[in-house]
């Protein structure tokens, strides 16, 4: 009697012990679970009912006290023959009657429960019960009905062996009488059931699925909130990968666009600007030779004053003298000559509206020779659809391109 007022850990009062006392593991059922397994036994076609053991166990000097007031049959686990097959369904079932049935409960071994005069040998379950219930302290139950044997085996640091004795204890165990009513197996021991009481178990037990299903839903529906979140945040990153990568092609399309003479005046004008600020001084180189004033005349007075051909011959001696080297006067004379025709040429081509051929340089876009030739991008699509080209971006040194 010692154990009942050990203060740690803290023992049922009302206890009635079965057999020795065991010195290895203490283990203490509670009398409706005991009821229960000792009535429990196959019906119909059934060949054995199978569940689990729930309780706690709590550690005192060393020794294990396991405390047993839950036993949860498992459904589909049996098959002919005294087989036990344990399918990933049966334990979503049985995991899912705990939290509704048993909440706070761990699994603390299995029961078998067969027919009166069976033979149960926990060697043809020794296999399953290491695989599914292993480690120390993990009973397996077997009974035989109400006037058949009993036994209880436990697994330990030196192997599998069987409990000399156990005890049992009272108390109010309202979960258990739950469980008893709701499966029909064994009348409640209560002496005052009546309809009423068993309508409100049903109504509480109702309740509670109603409970457990809304935490399931809001549980799922936080799941797939931040789910989208983590979808929107990507794509949204992905988004603006993307636009920084065309923001760097366009920055390098314009600066290849920019002529060097263009990117020298804003040079020259950022200078003056500077020079403004800053109180420099501009200085203005003087040319050489005598240069007067003139009547200042504009590109289209010209344009309508002189003719074509005279353009022409003038562009000719010009374009001759800078590139033939000096030579007989017959030579300068064809070569200014050859010149001449092909600035006509040139020129009423210009003036008919023909486009003329331009050779591309190494280095020279699209974009580039728009506003060399034109001062702006505004005939790039005209060229594009002139030279058949589906990408503004790709030309090549060497490629002759037509000029509208």
């Amino acid at each position: 009697m010692g154990e009942l007022y050990n203060p740690f850990p803290k023992l049922p009062k009302n206890i009635r012990q079965i057999g020795d006392r065991d010195q290895i593991v203490k283990l203490y059922m509670e009398d409706y679970v005991n009821t229960y397994l000792k009535r429990l036994y196959p019906a119909g076609g059934q060949d054995l009912r199978v569940g689990l053991l729930l309780g706690g166990m709590e550690f005192n000097d060393g020794t294990p006290y396991i405390f047993i007031d839950g036993a949860l049959e498992m459904e589909d686990v049996t098959e002919a023959g005294g087989r036990v097959v344990f399918s990933e369904l049966s334990w979503k079932r049985a995991y899912r009657n705990m939290e509704q049935l048993f909440p706070k409960r761990t699994i603390q071994g299995w029961f078998l429960c067969g027919r009166p005069g069976d033979d149960l040998s926990p060697i043809n379950y020794w296999k399953q019960h290491i695989q599914y219930f292993g480690g120390p302290n993990r009973l397996m139950y077997l009974s035989n009905g109400a006037e058949g044997d009993e036994t209880i085996y436990i697994t330990s640091e030196d192997g599998f062996y069987k409990l000399k004795g156990y005890s049992i204890y009272y108390e109010r165990n309202q979960m258990m009488q739950d469980y008893m009513v709701l499966r029909k197996d064994v009348k409640r021991i209560e002496t005052d059931t009546n309809d009423k009481v068993i309508e409100e178990f049903r109504k509480r037990m109702d309740e509670h699925k109603v409970e457990v299903t809304d935490r399931h839903q809001t549980v799922g529906l936080l799941r797939g909130m931040c789910m989208a979140m983590s979808v929107v945040i990507l794509a949204g990153g992905i988004v603006m990968f993307n636009n920084y990568e065309r923001m760097r092609d366009m920055e390098s399309v314009i600066a290849s666009a920019i002529p060097a003479k263009a990117e020298q005046i804003l040079i020259g004008k950022k200078n003056t600007e500077k020079g403004v600020k800053g109180e420099s001084k501009v200085v203005v180189e003087e040319a050489e030779g005598g240069v007067y004033p003139t009547t200042a005349v504009s590109k289209e007075t010209m344009s309508e004053t002189m003719p074509v051909q005279s353009q022409a011959e003038s562009m000719a001696e010009r374009k001759a003298a800078e590139t033939l080297p000096q030579g007989t006067q017959a030579e300068t004379q064809a070569a200014t000559q050859a010149a001449t025709q092909a600035a006509v040429q040139e020129t009423e081509a210009a003036a008919n509206g023909s486009p003329r051929v331009h050779l591309v340089q190494e280095g020279e876009t699209l974009y580039s020779i728009c506003i060399a030739e034109y001062h702006s991008v505004n005939k790039l699509k005209e060229v594009c659809e002139l030279n058949g080209l589906d990408d503004e971006n790709k030309i090549v040194a060497g490629q002759k391109i037509l000029l509208p």
